[in-house]
């Protein structure tokens, strides 16, 4: 029989033991706290668990606003306009970094770049932040991919409480702008200059040669550096419009470059502008078209609980079909239901192409019924409509030939005032098998109605490169604690692009419900690992990766969430301690031996004194009767008398020369012990002065140069930082995170007085 170490359960188990780490952890904070001691830092937002939806916002617009409000002050003082030194285009551009652009990672080198950077009050003749309000139409999109947060804009662009919502305070004089974007939770401000990418250089930078009288540079300017045309980003279809220029610059900052915006989904754009909960649904799984055809007609209202994009398809590559651009997003502007010419009844889309025209190839609207210079068109329904044929990138659908053509619906659900939001975080290691979590979320309801719950992610665009290898996709079910059955659940999209985070509706009664998480984790071998992004930026790009680790160490600051630095300083301060308390112990131990060295010798000592003295006592006896015997004999032979007292005489000298010479032993033995102590005590409090960096090394293994974490950096080690919302009209409800050993501790004690109360029925069965 082959050795029990060898059987194959054990050789499987013994695999997957070495599988895992075994300390699963996350880093939590690149920068440890000690580096931020020296600091007065606010960037981190204190997370309240419960509050009014509108409550974060409150705080961050009045923020906002103070700063604005501070810049202008500061810039009438100075004379000067604002120059944002966070996000300063200029400099960065001319000086070929390029921090505004690009990312931390980057993998190749950028095909294109802007022609230049100038203000507001130079690019355009009359600026203006609005013309006639905020307008869908307005959008045209610029050389950056985010079409996805275009669409998105374009569907909320015609509320003008939504916009006045981001666009929060301005001085167009001074050059200041401030906005606000809702963030893992939470609305934080962002403030920007009015320094602006533009298509083309300046006449003297392009190399055109000698213009002694300028009329060059002005021609070239007013032809290629004046208007909305002239930028290289974003604009406005107005000549001389801003808003959406310097709308999108602030998103960018707040990501911490313009790179960071490249591809995505509406729906998340729509929630960072409006603090909304966003879905993505195939148009293949729609089941009541009513259902959604009743929220789709509020996306122009200005009261309205919806917003709708579209995307044609996402995957490899790119195409068309039937004139729709693949792997782009579109928005939904209106919904309408109209009798066409033959007097049938048809639901028609407004949407739009956040390109605002067609491409060269003619691509970018839909060219089936209902498209410009169809059949379908009369002159009564194009004047119902208010609609003209044009090249702007607006155009109509029916609803079953967008359900027919598209393929996602992203879905926003909108909140007021009205609505209250709970929220809680944590941070969990994730077993390489997916399953529902025994840690939970528990949701106390008051009052009984609609509730809005999503579980989410930190949003990892705002720290692109910093991700590290694990991917996380999210999924819960709802149950609740009266009934154990399971009355909601959510699961994340198949398409893996879209995995910030997952939702659902339901309606709740009074009462508690488990919200119960699961998480599938993925390992991307082809990221890289976190620390040595780090280590490989840390030297060559110093301000690029002091930016985004800031971002990450704030997505990673909220309450609920494990932080590992704060972790790593408790077991150092616990190993100092427990290594002290050892010392104490056995410098407690060692010096009880020493005394019971000492005493053993003293008693030894003074068995030895006493053996000598009864010896001694003994010699005399003998020397007594040596001396009877003598003085007997010396009376017999009187001459032999003077040569035996001599010898008696020199015997007992001897004997008093060595007790003198023990003596003196005795007395200078306490003197050598006490010098021995002293020395003893100064070593001890030399070596208690280098117990913090001694206690230390057990776990500052990044202070060793040759460190080797080959071996850790291929086990399982994946740990997903979560957080879970709430929206409900109940100002009451209430999130309490609940983990596996709490879980086991409640149901024992459930048991126990289950039992007690059956005890005590028992018992009064017996009394009857």
């Amino acid at each position: 029989m082959a050795p029990r170490e060898h059987h194959p359960q054990a050789l499987m188990a013994r695999f997957w033991k070495k599988f895992h780490h075994r300390t699963p952890g996350k880093v939590t904070s690149i920068f440890p706290s000690s580096m931020y001691d020296a600091f007065h830092d606010d960037s981190v937002p204190a997370s309240a668990r419960v509050r009014n939806a509108a409550g974060s916002y409150d705080e961050a617009r009045a923020e906002c606003a103070a700063m604005v409000q501070e810049i202008v002050e500061h810039c009438e003082a100075t004379n000067t306009s604002f120059l944002d030194k966070e996000f300063e285009l200029e400099h960065d551009y001319y000086m070929q970094i390029d921090d505004c652009l690009r990312g931390l990672i980057r993998k190749e080198e950028q095909s294109s770049r802007p022609g230049g950077v100038h203000r507001v009050p130079w690019i355009y003749e009359n600026p203006r932040f609005n013309v006639d309000g905020f307008s869908g139409s307005d959008i045209a999109q610029g050389a950056l991919g985010d079409c996805w947060w275009l669409a998105g804009l374009g569907t909320i662009a015609h509320r003008k409480d939504l916009m006045d919502k981001v666009c929060v305070a301005r001085n167009e004089e001074c050059g200041v702008y401030g906005f606000v974007f809702f963030r893992d939770g939470e609305w934080v401000p962002t403030i920007i200059d009015d320094n602006l990418y533009l298509s083309s250089g300046d006449w003297t930078k392009a190399g055109n040669g000698t213009d002694a009288t300028g009329s060059k540079a002005r021609a070239w300017k007013k032809n290629h550096q004046t208007g909305s045309g002239a930028l290289y980003m974003a604009s406005c279809k107005d000549e001389n419009e801003t808003w959406l220029p310097l709308l999108e610059k602030a998103y960018a900052k707040a990501h911490g470059d313009y790179e960071a915006l490249e591809g995505g989904w509406i729906g998340a754009g729509v929630e960072d502008m409006t603090g909304g909960v966003s879905s993505v649904v195939l148009t293949s799984r729609v089941l009541r078209k009513d259902k959604l055809w009743h929220e789709l007609r509020q996306v122009d209202q200005d009261d309205g609980q919806f917003v709708y994009g579209l995307a044609a398809s996402f995957g490899v590559g790119t195409g068309e079909r039937n004139g729709l651009m693949l792997n782009h997003a579109y928005s939904v502007i209106k919904a309408v239901e109209i009798e066409d010419a033959t007097g049938r009844k048809v639901k028609l889309l407004q949407i739009r192409n956040p390109w605002g025209q067609n491409a060269s190839t003619g691509l970018g609207e839909w060219h089936g019924p209902w498209s410009d210079g169809s059949k379908e068109w009369t002159p009564e329904t194009m004047k119902k409509l208010n609609h003209e044929f044009g090249d702007d990138g607006v155009f109509w659908m029916t609803l079953d030939d967008v359900l027919h053509n598209f393929q996602w619906l992203n879905r926003t659900r909108l909140f007021n005032d009205h609505w209250t939001v709970a929220q809680q975080w944590t941070s969990l290691p994730i077993s390489w098998i997916p399953g529902y979590l025994n840690t939970k979320f528990v949701i106390q309801v008051e009052k009984p109605g609609l509730a809005v719950i999503v579980l989410s992610k930190p949003d990892e665009r705002y720290y692109d490169g910093l991700e590290g290898q694990y991917r996380f996709f999210l999924e819960f079910m709802v149950r609740s604690d009266e009934s154990d059955k399971k009355i909601a659940e959510a699961t994340y999209n198949a398409y893996e692009g879209e995995n910030r985070s997952v939702s659902c509706e339901v309606y709740l009664e009074p009462g508690t419900y488990s919200v119960i998480p699961k998480v599938l984790a993925k390992r991307c071998a082809w990221k890289y690992e976190l620390r040595d992004v780090v280590k490989s930026y840390a030297l060559t790009r110093p301000l690029k990766l002091q930016q985004k680790a800031k971002f990450y160490d704030t997505a990673h600051a909220k309450p609920g969430v494990k932080d590992e630095d704060e972790e790593l300083q408790i077991k150092k301060w616990e190993e100092r301690q427990r290594k002290k308390e050892l010392k104490r112990k056995t410098e407690e131990d060692n010096s009880m031996q020493l005394e019971l060295i000492k005493l053993r010798s003293y008693i030894s000592a003074l068995h030895e004194e006493m053996e000598r003295r009864e010896k001694s006592k003994v010699e005399e006896q003998s020397k007594d009767k040596a001396n009877e015997n003598q003085k007997q004999r010396k009376k017999s032979r009187g001459k032999s008398k003077p040569a035996a007292e001599d010898n008696a005489k020199g015997q007992r000298g001897g004997q008093q020369a060595e007790a003198e010479e023990a003596a003196e032993e005795e007395e200078e033995a306490p003197e050598e012990e006490e010098n021995q102590e002293e020395e003893e005590e100064q070593a001890e409090e030399e070596e208690e002065e280098d117990d913090d960096d001694d206690d230390d090394s057990e776990f500052d293994d990044d202070d060793d140069d040759d460190y080797d974490d080959s071996k850790d950096r291929y086990l399982w080690n994946p740990v997903c930082v979560m957080g879970l919302r709430v929206y409900s009209e109940d100002d009451q409800i209430e999130i309490k995170l609940v983990e596996g050993d709490e879980q086991e501790e409640g149901e024992e004690e459930a048991e126990g007085e289950e039992g007690e109360e059956e005890g005590e029925e028992g018992e009064e069965e017996e009394e009857e």
